[in-house]
């Protein structure tokens, strides 16, 4: 983790996990395609793994700010519609949830320390223990969908260390879980239920973007398939 990102990339990257990959120089219809494209996909994985459980949706605080960017409110709003859709009527949406952030996060963003290279810098401005808050407000959520990726600290939260609740993630920074080792253990032991990662190789959205474009732009990690994952796309995974 090498450096800060200055104030005014900070302010634009206060959307949530993989906004920059939907909206880096790419038309806004296709971006907001893709992205529901692979919330639903995420849904649809967790319905049929999980059906009947609670799901918590963790969502962007920075959306419900009046003056938040359209763009960023825009592409939020296409992945909480994606993930419902993809839920059906088999897994229940307990809420759609905002974890608190840091104080200065709110104030004064460039107090905080933001890694330059992380897709997720929702990670540094969360409180530290707005997880274990939620997870306290949410006892009968089994599963915890983050639609921001994970705290930089996750490995020492409560809700990270006990069996419950597992986790789906949408382009996560998988640095803050370990190396490509941890990942495939956090997986295996079933910690991570699913991630949607952004498949290398994948062609400009510039082109445009259909319903059946899943395959062709991500990838759906599971631990099923994780192992095989990891030989694929190893550049996806930290080293170990």
């Amino acid at each position: 983790m090498k450096r800060a990102i200055p104030l005014v990339i900070a302010v634009l990257v206060l959307a949530s996990t993989g906004v920059w990959y939907f909206l880096r120089d790419k038309p806004r219809g296709y971006a907001l395609t893709a992205r529901e494209l692979a919330t639903r996909r995420l849904g649809e994985y967790l319905a049929q793994k999980f059906p009947g459980q609670r799901a918590l949706l963790i969502s962007n605080p920075f959306t419900e700010n009046a003056n938040t960017a359209s763009d960023i409110v825009a592409t939020e709003k296409a992945g909480i519609d994606g993930f419902r859709e993809g839920l059906g009527d088999k897994l229940t949406l307990e809420a759609v949830a905002f974890p608190e952030l840091k104080p200065e996060a709110r104030t004064n963003p460039r107090a905080v320390f933001i890694d330059g290279e992380t897709t997720t810098p929702l990670s540094f401005l969360v409180s530290a223990d707005a997880f274990d808050k939620l997870a306290g407000q949410h006892p009968q959520a089994g599963l915890f969908v983050s639609l921001i990726g994970l705290p930089v600290n996750v490995k020492e939260l409560r809700c990270w260390q006990e069996e419950k609740p597992k986790f789906a993630l949408l382009l996560p920074d998988l640095r803050f879980v370990g190396n490509a080792t941890a990942v495939k253990q956090s997986l295996q032991k079933g910690k991570i239920a699913a991630m949607v990662l952004p498949k290398p190789g994948a062609p400009s959205l510039h082109r445009g973007v259909s319903q059946t474009d899943f395959d062709r732009l991500f990838i759906l990690v599971t631990a099923e398939n994780i192992e095989r994952s990891i030989l694929d796309y190893p550049q996806l995974f930290p080293a170990n």
